[in-house]
């Protein structure tokens, strides 16, 4: 892949005009109050632009608007063909502003131009595509009854979806969500991160051009303790999805029930295990998929691999390749696409990230690499990759969630061990194993409680298989896959008598 210059993509980024309303009722529109909030780029921390700030009465209007486009089918009794029709064209379109997406998701995340240009707007368009074509395929059922009659069991759209998005991956979230939930010929109200709001709003633009109905597709911008309540707590909204912290996730839980016990999907947080046992062949490719597993987003991702469970027999020599290659991940501006690793979303996230690591050495791990904050002339948010050792399980870098490019290296003795530190969290999202041995390989993925794992590699997984979590990483819900289409609808039984 060809990549253009700094000058070249700060040139786009200077000639970009921003989509700064919120969506509602197929209108762009301002909020009631009129206010906006400045939106800060993590590179500088300059503003970049404003963007209009949505309150209570905001999200009441979107909601019935959603709740009116709902009822009178205007898209969820429209014809699956049609549906999937308009959201190819909504695919098509993102494609088509590709290099504009791309560009205002580094500008607004901090994300570095080569991984939204590579992954984020590729896979958005994917995941659009992938949903928007399970639609008219995905059959319901004729139960066995007999000669006396049949019994039908049928999928309803689910209703309204209030969808709470993270600000890691701001569009490609978006569109784990938003895809199937569409898909499923459901309305949405959707709330995206007050620190990254400018992709979605793009989206919604896009909508209108795409043909989606006035009032099926709401874009409201703002605080998630006012907007994201107000969603979370509206008797009308039928079900809310969620990615993010797990404190937040707790809330929204008991704001649910606190209403209309309405349905709740959440994918929460994560303090992921990397087991490597000792009968590894190529220690090389080994480092190098712990590090991407732990420093892809700058840390910044809920299936970050950052304790690193190591047989002693072969920790130093791990150890060693890790920070020979750790250099191999060069941190700086997000528009040199030489550059793995950009700017973190925010001065607060950083200061929280380098309070972790005092912690850490104040907890007498041995800090080997990094730790520090860099590049600070350049008014962004920059921490050079931070690797522990000699660390356990009492310390706060080895089990709370950092969200940082921040390892914990660990040791065991037997596989049995490495198993019960694996699982020695409250988490469970992913995991990653590294042996050379099936036996091995069988007993750890069986034995780790996590929703995701992968073998000798990092990954997770691709757009047609399940992604979610154990324990505190998630409540009920998967995205991707036909899992998700499936998950934003309602079952009926519907049983007929004949003669």
């Amino acid at each position: 892949m060809s990549f253009k210059s700094v000058k070249e993509y700060k040139q786009i980024a200077d000639n970009l005009k921003f989509q700064q309303k919120a969506l509602i009722n197929g209108k762009l529109t301002a909020s009631k109050s009129g206010e906006t909030f400045e939106t800060i780029c993590p590179a500088t921390g300059k503003k970049i632009t404003d963007v209009t700030l949505c309150r209570k009465e905001d999200v009441n209007e979107a909601v019935a608007a959603a709740k009116a486009a709902f009822e009178d089918g205007r898209w969820s009794r429209l014809e699956p063909a049609e549906r999937k029709q308009i959201l190819i064209r909504f695919a098509d379109l993102i494609e088509e502003h590709a290099l504009e997406l791309a560009v205002t998701e580094t500008l607004d995340s901090g994300k570095p131009i080569c991984d939204t240009i590579g992954g984020d707007i590729p896979e958005t368009v994917e995941c659009f595509k992938f949903h928007a074509e399970a639609i008219d395929k995905l059959q319901d059922e004729i139960t066995n009854s007999g000669g006396s009659g049949y019994t039908l069991v049928i999928r309803e759209p689910i209703g309204v979806v209030g969808a709470i998005l993270p600000w890691n991956f701001p569009i490609l979230m978006a569109a784990w969500k938003l895809a199937p939930i569409l898909a499923a010929g459901n309305s949405v109200v959707a709330k995206p991160a007050k620190l990254t709001s400018l992709t979605l709003l793009k989206l919604a633009e896009l909508s209108l051009e795409a043909g989606i109905p006035e009032g099926v597709f709401n874009v409201v911008p703002g605080n998630g303790s006012e907007v994201g309540d107000a969603i979370a707590l509206h008797e009308d909204v039928n079900l809310i999805t969620f990615t993010g912290s797990t404190a937040v996730g707790r809330e929204l839980l008991g704001k649910a029930g606190n209403s209309n016990i309405k349905r709740v999907l959440l994918e929460l947080g994560g303090k992921n295990p990397c087991v490597v046992m000792p009968d590894i062949t190529d220690l090389d490719f080994t480092a190098e998929q712990i590090l991407a597993a732990g420093l892809w987003n700058m840390g910044e991702n809920c299936t970050q691999n950052s304790r690193i469970i190591i047989h002693q027999d072969i920790k130093d020599k791990m150890l060693a390749k890790i920070l020979e290659k750790v250099s191999d991940w060069k941190t700086g501006d997000p528009f040199d696409a030489n550059n793995n690793l950009g700017a973190l979303i925010e001065e607060k996230h950083m200061n929280t990230i380098l309070g972790y690591i005092r912690k850490g050495i104040d907890e007498g791990a041995k800090l080997v690499h990094g730790g520090n904050q860099i590049l600070k002339e350049s008014g962004g948010f920059f921490v050079e990759p931070t690797i522990f050792d000699e660390t356990n399980q009492n310390m706060a870098i080895v089990r709370e969630e950092i969200f940082g490019p921040v390892f914990a290296i660990q040791t065991f003795a037997t596989i049995d061990e490495a198993i019960q530190i694996a699982n020695d969290t409250v988490y469970g999202l992913q995991a990653s194993i590294h042996s050379s041995n099936i036996d091995n390989v069988n007993k750890l993925m069986r034995g780790i409680k996590a929703g995701v794992i992968s073998v000798n590699h990092f990954s997770e997984g691709d757009i047609t298989t399940p992604f979610g979590g154990f324990k505190q990483s998630g409540f009920f819900g998967r995205d991707k896959s036909v899992w998700a289409n499936k998950q934003y609808t309602e079952l009926k039984s519907i049983h007929i008598k004949t003669k």
